[in-house]
């Protein structure tokens, strides 16, 4: 049986698809996990002879804090995209986090699937759905 954490970044693999689709060549490989600390992420790509690509690190925390960004780094130092000649780095966070400890070199990518209602994660597509179904309940 898979953890919660698990099929959270199942959701956040499935959003990195959706901006990195493989039909345009791009390869989303897991980084090499740090214990007790968020998944990373290797997205690239080899189109008319060059190489691209970005370390992703999913965090789920209410802010960002400087530790997350050395974990960022910490990921890049991995070597994993040697032949990309200025990788990315791309952070991926749930809506309304806190994000202004974030350098500008570092693209912010908020998710569809979760956000914060003021300190709280939540699941937005389940949110959506129930919505739906009161919406739908009250005009029968």
């Amino acid at each position: 049986m898979g953890s919660n954490e698990d099929i959270m970044h199942d959701f956040v693999r499935k959003e990195l698809k959706r901006l990195y689709p493989t039909v345009d060549g791009w390869q989303i490989k897991p980084a090499p996990k740090i214990e007790g600390k968020e998944q990373g992420f290797v997205v690239s790509r080899r189109l008319l002879g060059r190489s691209e690509g970005s370390f992703v690190l999913v965090s789920f925390d209410n802010e960002v804090t400087p530790d997350t960004i050395e974990h960022l780094k910490s990921i890049e130092k991995s070597g994993q995209m040697a032949s990309v000649a200025k990788p990315g780095r791309i952070l991926v966070v749930p809506k309304g986090s806190n994000t202004s400890n974030v350098p500008d070199d570092i693209r912010i990518i908020q998710m569809q699937s979760f956000g914060f209602d003021g300190k709280e994660l939540i699941w937005l597509k389940r949110r959506a759905q129930m919505s739906e179904k009161v919406i739908s309940q009250e005009s029968t």
